[in-house]
């Protein structure tokens, strides 16, 4: 449990502002230096100072009780050199003076002391006597004794003791300290000096300070090697941060000159944080695999058969960003008309077929005949509505409060496909973050689809008749696998009509092929308009058209359609031009695949040969094959 608490925060701490967590480790360092590298200083400093007032207590001491000593043997002195001049009397000559000197030296073996010297003087400066005959050339070589004289000689110091520290310099060019003490001797008008010697105090004190100095570097040395360690220690942690930091940020640089360079790339950088540079790694992840997801599409589509199948790609990009509402709006702008498109709609007979059942629309079907109506394709940008601003007159949700979002591909500079999408309020927020890459895909779309429709204009082309715009003869080879799939998984029978319009020829000789092609032009749209926009009209050659009644129930639901489009023909009276007025019959043969045969050439023929029948038998009728009609060794 322990352990998880522990990696709950080093993961908090990874997951951090890259700003924190650098200021942090900056003042985690400043910290650690001061505590172990300053803080041990000042330690050891309070230690020394500690040391040193316990060493300088110990030297006060030793001076004090050396100050008391060479009080005490100056006074001593004095009083010895008395006793001895109360003994031989007052007055004294100069000869008595040198007997009392030789006395007092004799007798100042009692006061001796290591330490100590003395030397009389009298007010002159004439030294008199000392202990010490070394000291006479010192003594000699300063001023100390006229200063001393000088003190004692003024009333306000006579009765008191002068005092003096003197430094000099041995001649072994050593450093030698002495403290003077001088008393005058009233009787004899004399100085008495008192030495005493320092140098064992002074080499004491020269100990303590080298001792303290070694202290000091010992200190400050171990003070900077703690400081350095902690410092190392931090820049350890900074440096292999920074150096999966900057490895991570590396990685992203290589990869984005491949992508800037045009190479692909499908390399994912782990994100172990989830920081600045963590989120950065993660967008940047988004974003290479939405590209390689792009450019998949874009492969993708441009390797597709046809149109429709580019539609069903596009279909699937929406679906995958979670748009479950949408239509597409195929744009015919040779005819200003657009054609509904849905995924259910995407069947092969689409690709033969312009015209079939129309499924329900958001939109006014308004549009479906005139493109125009259309705001997104009209103005050729994206539209957004709701029912508080109704942008687009022809959206039908507004009353049940629908929003709705339509986006042209854009093709040649004008709206090629219309992408409609019906917004939910659940859905709002997703779709517009995702509207951008969405955008991204219908533009690589565009020329493809661009390119798409140009083939299927051109393949359309070669499908169509030019004179009366039916589908040729062609069009049936490339269609029959699709019909024929079709009639079998329906489980429905196919009504094969042929039909060929009587005396046409007679027409040609006496009008001209002018006014024969416009007979034509005019049959063709008595056919379309007499069958269901399902069914398919053939121009099959010349005057003969072929019929594909699809669904058919049976012979009575073939034979009345086929009834119908022959009286529709008789019916129609053809005004050519102001001159020449027509009225024209038809001659109509019926089959139907698979009830009459299996295969769908040979009911094909047998519609031909009932054709056949009915125009020997006095044409304008409708005739149904049946199998007398047929040599069974004949070929079809």
């Amino acid at each position: 449990m322990g352990m998880f608490k522990r990696y709950s925060s080093l993961q908090y701490f990874r997951n951090v502002s890259l700003r924190i967590k650098l200021l942090g480790l900056y003042f985690f360092g400043l910290a650690l230096l001061g505590i172990v590298g300053y803080g041990f200083f000042v330690y050891l400093e309070v230690e020394n100072y500690t040391q040193d007032r316990k060493d300088l207590q110990s030297q006060a001491h030793v001076f004090e009780e050396m100050a008391f000593k060479h009080l005490k043997y100056t006074i001593d002195l004095n009083s010895h050199l008395n006793r001895i001049y109360n003994k031989s009397g007052e007055g004294s000559t100069g000869s008595e003076r040198s007997i009392l000197l030789n006395d007092f030296i004799k007798g100042i073996a009692a006061l001796s002391d290591e330490n100590c010297n003395f030397a009389i003087f009298d007010y002159l400066g004439t030294l008199i006597a000392t202990n010490d005959n070394r000291m006479r050339d010192v003594l000699a070589s300063t001023t100390m004794v006229s200063r001393a004289i000088s003190e004692l000689s003024s009333n306000a110091s006579k009765s008191g003791i002068y005092t003096e520290y003197l430094e000099l310099t041995g001649s072994d060019g050593t450093g030698l300290g002495f403290y003077v003490n001088a008393i005058h001797f009233e009787p004899l008008n004399y100085c008495v000096l008192a030495i005493a010697k320092n140098g064992n105090v002074q080499s004491s004190i020269e100990e303590v300070m080298l001792k303290k100095k070694r202290v000091i570097i010992n200190s400050v040395a171990f003070s900077l090697l703690l400081g350095f360690c902690g410092t190392s220690l931090v820049l350890t942690i900074l440096f292999f941060y920074l150096r999966s930091l900057t490895l991570n940020i590396s990685e992203v640089t290589r990869s984005i000159k491949k992508l800037s360079s045009g190479e692909t790339t499908d390399v994912f950088l782990k994100a172990a944080n989830e920081d600045e540079v963590g989120m950065m790694i993660a967008a940047f992840n988004g974003y290479v695999q939405k590209k390689a997801q792009l450019e998949r599409f874009k492969q993708l589509i441009e390797e597709d058969e046809n149109i429709l199948d580019v539609y069903g790609r596009i279909f699937s990009v929406l679906e995958r960003f979670g748009v479950k509402n949408y239509a597409l709006y195929e744009v015919k702008n040779s005819k200003n008309h657009i054609k509904h498109i849905r995924p259910e709609s995407l069947t092969p007979e689409l690709l033969m077929v312009e015209d079939y059942d129309e499924l329900p629309m958001p939109c006014s079907q308004e549009i479906l005949f005139n493109a125009d109506a259309c705001r997104a394709k009209r103005l050729a940008q994206v539209i957004s509505g709701d029912s508080e601003c109704r942008v687009c007159p022809r959206y039908l949700g507004y009353d049940e409060g629908g929003r709705h979002l339509c986006i042209p591909i854009i093709i040649s500079g004008s709206a090629g496909d219309i992408v409609h999408i019906t917004v939910k309020p659940e859905d709002e927020e997703t779709l517009r973050q995702q509207t951008p890459i969405i955008l991204e895909y219908f533009r690589n779309a565009a020329p493809v689809i661009e390119s798409k429709k140009l083939l299927g204009s051109l393949k359309e082309a070669t499908l169509r008749d030019n004179m009366t715009g039916l589908n040729n003869r062609r069009f049936l080879e490339e269609y029959v696998e699709v019909l024929i799939s079709e009639t079998e998984r329906d489980k429905k029978d196919v009504g094969i009509l042929m039909a060929d319009l009587d005396f046409f020829k007679k027409v040609n000789d006496v009008h001209g092929h002018q006014v024969g092609d416009k007979v034509l032009k005019i049959l063709a749209k008595i056919m379309r308009n007499s069958v269901r926009s399902s069914d398919i009209v053939i121009r099959y050659g010349g005057e003969e058209f072929l019929l594909i009644i699809k669904k058919a129930s049976g012979d009575d639901d073939v034979m009345a359609v086929a009834e119908k489009i022959r009286r529709n023909v008789e019916e129609y009276v053809m005004k050519i031009d102001s001159a020449i007025t027509l009225q024209k019959t038809l001659t109509i043969g019926v089959s139907l695949f698979p009830n009459d045969c299996e295969n769908f050439w040979q009911a094909v023929k047998f519609a031909d040969v009932a054709l056949y029948r009915g125009k020997e038998s006095g044409r304008n009728k409708v005739v149904r094959f049946e199998e007398s009609m047929w040599d069974a060794g004949e070929e079809y």
